[in-house]
C-alpha cells in the first residue's frame, strides 16, 4: 500500500530551483517499486495528472506541479547492483539516488569481484558533471551534459502500470518503425520524421534505439525507475538544454509545430490517459 498525503501551502514539492511555483492535490510517496506502480494504477484510474518528483534541482520548473498529484521518488535511492561489459564497468542505481551517493559507492565500496580486473575503478566517478545532489533519473530525464552513450540501461514504469527493462541495443528501430512489448502491452508504431541530435528531447533518426526515446524526454513517455550508468575516468561537462515548463514549445521553435505534434501522438500510445509530466518539453 504507497502513501498518499495531502501537499500544504509552502511545501517543497511545489518548487523547485526555478522561479516557479505550482500547486497541486496529493503526494504520492512509494517506498519501491512496486508501491509506485500501485500509486500510479490509482492515478491513472482517476485520470489524475502526475508531476515526477526527485531531488527538485532542475532550474526550468520540469518539478513543478500544475494541478493533479505529485509522485515523489525520493525513497527510491540507492546503488543495487555493478557489473562489466564491453562498455566498461557500470554501476545500477535507483533513479533518485543522488550523484554524490553514486560516487561514493565507487570510492568506498571493494567491488573489484565484478569488475572483471579493472584495478582503477576507485578513481571513476559519474560520468558527466552535475550537482552532487542531483539524482540520477533526474540526469537522464534531461540528458544532463550529453550522458545518453553512457547509460546502458533503464527500467521504464508507463502510467498504466507496466513496467519493461530497456537495454541499449535491445530494440532498434527499422528505419522509423519500432515494435516491443511492455508487460502485457504491445507497441508497434512509427517514429517522428524530423531528425534530432538529442541534445534536448529524444535523439530522433532513422533505426534509432528505443532507450534514446526516454532519455531526454523528461518524464513525458514514463518513469524512470532505475539505470545502468557506465562510470568514468573523466567527467563530461557539455552544454545541455532543459525545456521544463518554462521552455516547453522549444521542440516546436527548433524543429517545427509537425515534430511537437508527432511527440504528443506518441506520448497517447505510451500514456494513454496522457498524465505524466504533463507540460514539459511540448
Amino acid at each position: 500500500m504507497f502513501f498518499r498525503d495531502k501537499v500544504r501551502d509552502g511545501s517543497k514539492y511545489l518548487s523547485d530551483r526555478s522561479s516557479l511555483r505550482g500547486h497541486a492535490r496529493y503526494v504520492i510517496l512509494p517506498n519501491d517499486e512496486t508501491e509506485l506502480r500501485e500509486g500510479i494504477r490509482y492515478a491513472s484510474k482517476g485520470n489524475t495528472k502526475v508531476t515526477i518528483s526527485g531531488n527538485r534541482t532542475g532550474s526550468m520548473g520540469g518539478a513543478v506541479p500544475n494541478g493533479g498529484d505529485v509522485m515523489s521518488l525520493e525513497y527510491l535511492r540507492g546503488v543495487i547492483g555493478v557489473g562489466c561489459d564491453d562498455g566498461g564497468v557500470f554501476v545500477r542505481a535507483q533513479s533518485c539516488t543522488t550523484i554524490s551517493m553514486f560516487n561514493d559507492q565507487i570510492a568506498h565500496s571493494n567491488i573489484a569481484i565484478f569488475t572483471d580486473g579493472v584495478d582503477d575503478y576507485r578513481s571513476m566517478r559519474f560520468p558527466v558533471k552535475a550537482d552532487p545532489y542531483s539524482t540520477i533519473g533526474g540526469c537522464i530525464s534531461v540528458n544532463r551534459s550529453d550522458i545518453r552513450d553512457r547509460v546502458r540501461r533503464i527500467k521504464v514504469v508507463f502510467s498504466d502500470s507496466t513496467f519493461m527493462t530497456i537495454k541499449r541495443g535491445d530494440y532498434v528501430a527499422e528505419g522509423r518503425d519500432i515494435t516491443f512489448a511492455a508487460g502485457r502491452n504491445f507497441f508497434s508504431f512509427k517514429l517522428p520524421t524530423y531528425d534530432s541530435d538529442g541534445s534536448f528531447g529524444p535523439r530522433i533518426n532513422d533505426g534509432m534505439d528505443l532507450i534514446d526515446l526516454f532519455i531526454g524526454s523528461e518524464g513525458i513517455f514514463g518513469i524512470i525507475t532505475e539505470a545502468d550508468v557506465y562510470v568514468s575516468n573523466e567527467t563530461m561537462d557539455s552544454e545541455y538544454k532543459e525545456c521544463g515548463k518554462l521552455s516547453d514549445e522549444k521542440i516546436k521553435d527548433v524543429y517545427g509545430q509537425r515534430a511537437a505534434d508527432e511527440l504528443n501522438r506518441i506520448k497517447g500510445i505510451l500514456d494513454v490517459n496522457y498524465i505524466l509530466n504533463v507540460g514539459n518539453l511540448i
